[in-house]
């Protein structure tokens, strides 16, 4: 398998698709940020978008943006329309309560809203993920991803899916939820495929390295095994590099040390571990690849700024207050 698919198995995508909009100008409504990938596909019309207060983005039908972080962000008919609260425009529909975690698609809801212009559809929704802890590819991602449609359609995969999910979501036929929440996964990773074709040659990150075929296998060594004794020449060796060129090969892709990049991914798996196991210390720092709980603790120090039982009693009251 692939890293990008061990990724996204491991970040374990449900899909939750919650309105057709009828938009009508001027309109607008901001979504406030969420632990979860808000997405719009514009169906017909045209819009703009503004992600964290960011630059106007203009869309239109075919075009489909996916905002990975959960970002706060807004959609409107143009600059001067005034924006609702989506919570208000969910309520001027007669729909009471909100996305949240779990939630399952129930039917379609229809959304009307705005005045009496040019008319805007767009299918909105979120793509919810099962276990939120820190990802490689959620990390790597930008605040929004913008496929862009042609001449009014989108990209075939996505005018395709659509279509299957819009007749899914309308049927109400029995099993719907769960191909309209596949139909949903499928572009989603569509989505981050496009993403990473587009990716420019002079740019570096993880991704970037995911277009490499070597550097690529030596990342899915890296996740698939934390525990190895790696170092940069066997590392290189197991992807068929020399020591030289695959150190600098990977620092010019994904924009760090090998072993830099070693003991940051030890150390998210360890920081999952400690908030989310019960496993002892020794246990973790075992499991990923240090022989003594004082050299993962100086390790984990170093990256965390705080000491692992530390960084745990941190985690737990957090998640106490919240």
């Amino acid at each position: 398998m692939d890293l990008l698919s061990e990724v996204l198995r491991d970040l374990r995508l449900e899909s939750a698709v919650l309105s057709m909009g009828e938009f009508r100008a001027p309109w607008g409504f901001e979504k406030r940020a969420i632990e979860a990938a808000p997405f719009h596909v514009v169906v017909e019309g045209h819009c703009l978008l503004e992600v964290e207060g960011g630059p106007a983005i203009d869309l239109t039908a075919g075009d489909l943006v996916v905002m990975p972080q959960g970002s706060r962000h807004a959609l409107f008919s143009e600059q001067s329309a005034p924006r609702a609260a989506f919570k208000q425009v969910l309520e001027v529909n007669g729909i009471g309560g909100s996305w949240a975690p779990g939630k399952r698609i129930e039917k379609l809801d229809r959304l009307r809203f705005g005045d009496s212009g040019s008319l805007t559809r767009i299918v909105t929704g979120v793509f919810a993920f099962r276990d939120l802890r820190r990802n490689p590819l959620l990390e790597a991602l930008p605040a929004v991803i913008h496929a862009r449609g042609r001449l009014g359609r989108g990209a075939t995969w996505l005018e395709t899916s659509l279509n299957l999910l819009i007749d899914e979501s309308l049927s109400g036929r029995p099993g719907f939820q769960t191909v309209a929440e596949r139909v949903a996964d499928i572009v989603f990773v569509q989505a981050i495929r496009d993403y990473i074709a587009s990716i420019p040659a002079n740019r570096t990150g993880w991704l970037r390295g995911l277009t490499d075929p070597q550097i690529a296998r030596a990342l899915s060594l890296v996740h698939g095994r934390p525990g190895e004794p790696w170092t940069v020449a066997s590392l290189g060796k197991a992807v068929a590099l020399s020591r030289t060129v695959f150190a600098n090969r990977f620092r010019t892709l994904v924009g760090s040390s090998v072993m830099g990049y070693v003991t940051s991914w030890r150390m998210h798996l360890a920081a999952d571990m400690i908030t989310g196991s019960r496993k002892t210390l020794p246990k973790i720092a075992s499991e990923v690849g240090y022989e003594s709980e004082i050299s993962f603790s100086k390790a984990f120090r170093r990256w965390a700024g705080v000491p692992p039982g530390q960084y745990r009693r941190r985690m737990k009251s957090l998640g106490a207050r919240d």
